[in-house]
């Protein structure tokens, strides 16, 4: 598959002869987009690809039982259109036992729980420093006035706190604990069975995470975002669905709708208030130079509004706030500008050097020269035999990644520590070297300069990435 380079244009045009020149008109512009009409999702609906991808699943767990009859039914009237890419699946099985997934509802009502009983205390700690401040401390009018309000506030906080848990009980899924009982498997099996696409062959499948962390490296969407937080292999997730649609449209001939819960800048342009659902132009013109055919993308929440209307289906208006309002959930988390404290990359740095001291070597190397560390050094500070392959280096850094976000020392959010750069001299498939994101090199130099750890090289200048030694 080719790789698309920033700035490259693409020809879509019918070809012209030399003395016929091509007419154009203002839609004939790689940023051009016509909006989509009515006649467009009839076409799909009637003769498309309908993609889905892995939130549409995840969500009929995180759904009440409206919301998730309505979406059913939709899928159910679109079932000879439907078509799931491998990664999908694959994302869809790895997320499945996640608490904010199959346990949403009662993971949601902690949180609130949570939330209010943490607002009752920083009431009670305002109160009780007001007091000390205005010296009414020893006031009895005062302290018992205060004492009682606050004692009907914390009432009013234990009653909504049962209000929420009693409503997440309703809400929740039951019997999702076993594959044969988990109503989400029962009613997906038949409707999705023979439509989910074959796996990537494992060359095809390294070639296309390679091409994904390049694509990022260059800003090129799809899931150069994901890059940020998550690591390599889990990050080119959403290029690897792309590379299966493509595949897939280009197998079919037809045109593509992607129903996507991720929205995400590396998949959208700016979305307006006023402004039909668009995909990246990007996007739009690589899917027309690869298959040949247009793409189409819509939120769940947007495709019960067309399976409303096209399907002529009952679909309950609180089924679309529903499916709204999860994906706005998504997208302020996307929107959140997590990084790293000293405090947690602290507490990530001494739990690896306990488990990987190599990869702690590496990091802080990479500090020590301006963000990068080359394959060489890390041979020489990991002590590796000469015919030891680096492929998984970076897969411990995601391991303890999540088993700390499991115990709450990391959000989630914090960009992923240690990322693979590929293209060394020898063969352009082994890895160049290991980046670091620029924000913890102030962090990594405030706990280890001057340390053993901390050594400066002279293999290039700070920030850039050497050129191989031979």
């Amino acid at each position: 598959m080719r790789l698309t380079i920033p700035g490259e244009r693409f020809m879509a045009a019918a070809p012209t002869t030399s003395d016929q020149p091509q007419v154009r008109g203002v839609f004939d512009c790689d940023e051009a987009h016509r909006s989509p009409l009515r006649s467009d999702y009839e076409r799909i609906f009637d003769s498309g690809l309908v993609v889905l991808d892995t939130n549409v699943l995840l969500n009929l767990y995180r759904s009440n039982e409206s919301t998730r009859r309505d979406t059913l039914a939709a899928l159910a009237r679109l079932r000879e259109r439907l078509w799931v890419p491998h990664q999908v699946l694959t994302e869809f099985w790895r997320n499945r036992e996640s608490p904010t997934v199959r346990h949403h509802h009662a993971t949601k009502a902690n949180e609130a729980s949570a939330a209010l009983d943490k607002a009752v205390n920083a009431a009670r700690t305002v109160v009780t420093t007001w007091l000390n401040a205005v010296q009414l401390k020893d006031n009895e009018e005062a302290v018992e006035r205060t004492d009682r309000d606050l004692t009907e506030l914390a009432e009013a906080a234990g009653s909504l706190k049962k209000f929420i848990r009693a409503q997440a009980e309703c809400d929740a899924l039951k019997e999702t604990g076993t594959t044969h009982t988990d109503p989400v498997l029962k009613a997906l099996e038949p409707l999705l069975h023979g439509r989910v696409g074959e796996p990537l062959p494992s060359d095809e499948y390294d070639k296309a995470v390679k091409e994904a962390q390049e694509r990022a490296d260059e800003g090129i969407p799809p899931g150069y975002e994901d890059f940020r937080t998550k690591e390599p292999e889990l990050a080119a997730g959403d290029y690897l669905v792309w590379v299966q649609l493509m595949a897939e449209a280009r197998h079919r001939g037809c045109d593509v709708l992607l129903v996507t819960g991720d929205v995400k800048k590396d998949w959208w342009t700016n979305r307006g208030y006023d402004i039909p659902p668009r995909p990246r132009a990007e996007l739009l013109q690589e899917l027309r130079e690869q298959a040949g055919v247009g793409l189409y993308m819509l939120t769940p929440s947007e495709l019960l509004r067309w399976a409303k209307e096209l399907l002529e289906l009952n679909v309950d208006e609180g089924s679309v706030r529903d499916l709204e309002q999860l994906g706005e959930a998504s997208a302020d988390k996307v929107s959140e500008d997590e990084a790293w404290t000293a405090e947690s990359l602290a507490a990530f740095m001494d739990e690896l050097m306990r488990r990987y001291p190599s990869r702690v070597k590496a990091i802080v190397a990479a500090a020590a020269n301006g963000g990068f560390v080359d394959r060489e050094t890390v041979y020489e500070l990991a002590s590796y035999d000469e015919t030891r392959r680096l492929r998984g280096f970076t897969q411990p850094i995601g391991t303890l990644s999540r088993d700390l976000q499991a115990t709450g020392v990391l959000t989630g959010g914090e960009p992923f520590l240690l990322t693979t750069v590929y293209g060394h001299a020898t063969d352009p498939s082994w890895a160049k070297g290991f980046r670091i994101p620029s924000g913890v090199i102030p962090l990594l130099r405030s706990k280890y300069e001057g340390g053993d750890l901390w050594q400066t090289r002279d293999s290039g200048e700070a920030g850039s990435e050497p050129s191989d030694r031979g």
